[in-house]
């Protein structure tokens, strides 16, 4: 027993640096790259900067998570897959996932994924595809087509240009300075844009939405029980916003051009500060509507609540 106990301790130490060295395992790797980049990259935990570079392949640099059963690199008919392999059970925390740097052509299809992995993606063209459960995901000036899922990870954007979808559960979304088409869809999360994109849908179900526009083309936003806090300084085409329960702000300039049409439903206020018109009420029953033109009226303006109150105020 005590021979045992004597192997036990001398051994402890060599176990405590074999760990200690797994834990600090590095990469330096390169991938040369021939034609069109298509890039498929999973690492589950720590943090993945993807980043543009004006060269024709693929740098990884950092260390590896202290599970990491290697860093795997398949090319196959195009495509790159690179993933750190980990055991398919596993726990601890994200402190002890990789720290990687990637740098790829500007121009690529990436399709990037996570568990509470952390990403940070930044100058890159093309179909951009990064998705997490928990982690975390920064994107700075992406152009073309961007798609940012995350389940209840925050999602940061900046410079955003294209095609452009942002979605979380139960995250937060902030996004400055987007242009083009942008899409955001939340469950029970915040969302908070000053964005110049034409083009515009928001999706909430018990989040709240505070967004700042320039001037748009077409807006659509649907909530039922979180608020919408819109801005826009110019309406083209068409506004349609709808809520059950949650509240509708919409702030408009004064000399907008345009035609609205308020539903209040059967128990929600419209409170009109944007001309002298005043709510109708039916003869009988509950319920209040409000229709009046401002300008010329070439821009349409729907607005329709069940049970949420409705109000329009100056920008």
């Amino acid at each position: 027993m005590k021979i045992q106990l004597k192997t036990t301790a001398l051994a402890l130490p060599f176990i405590l640096l074999s760990q200690s060295v797994l834990a600090a395992q590095s990469v330096d790797k390169r991938i040369e790259v021939e034609g069109d980049l298509r890039l498929n990259l999973e690492v589950q935990r720590g943090e993945v900067e993807i980043l543009s570079w004006d060269q024709d392949a693929i740098s990884i640099t950092g260390t590896l998570d202290e599970l990491s059963e290697g860093l795997t690199v398949e090319q196959k008919s195009g495509t790159i897959s690179i993933e750190d392999k980990l055991p398919r059970h596993y726990s601890g925390s994200n402190k002890e996932g990789s720290r990687l740097t990637i740098k790829v052509p500007a121009k690529l299809k990436l399709n990037g994924e996570g568990v509470s992995a952390n990403y940070r993606v930044s100058k890159l063209a093309g179909d951009i595809n990064v998705q997490t459960v928990s982690g975390n995901i920064k994107a700075e000036n992406l152009t073309e087509q961007v798609a940012i899922n995350t389940v209840s990870g925050n999602i940061v954007s900046q410079g955003l240009e294209g095609k452009l979808k942002l979605e979380t559960v139960s995250g937060n979304i902030k996004d400055k300075q987007s242009l083009g088409k942008v899409s955001y869809t939340l469950v029970s999360g915040k969302l908070e844009a000053d964005s110049g994109a034409d083009q515009v849908s928001i999706e909430l179900v018990s989040g709240d939405a505070k967004v700042t526009l320039d001037k748009v083309d077409r807006l659509k936003a649907q909530s039922v029980s979180g608020d919408l806090n819109l801005s826009v300084s110019a309406l083209a085409t068409k506004a349609s916003l709808d809520s059950v329960s949650g509240d509708i702000s919409f702030s408009l300039p004064a000399n907008l051009d345009a035609t609205l049409a308020i539903d209040g439903g059967p128990s929600g206020d419209i409170d009109n500060r944007l001309s002298q018109d005043k709510p109708k009420r039916p003869k009988y029953g509950p319920g209040s509507s409000l229709q009046f033109q401002m300008g010329k009226g070439s821009a349409d303006i729907l607005i329709n609540t069940i049970s949420g109150d409705i109000n329009l105020k100056q920008r």
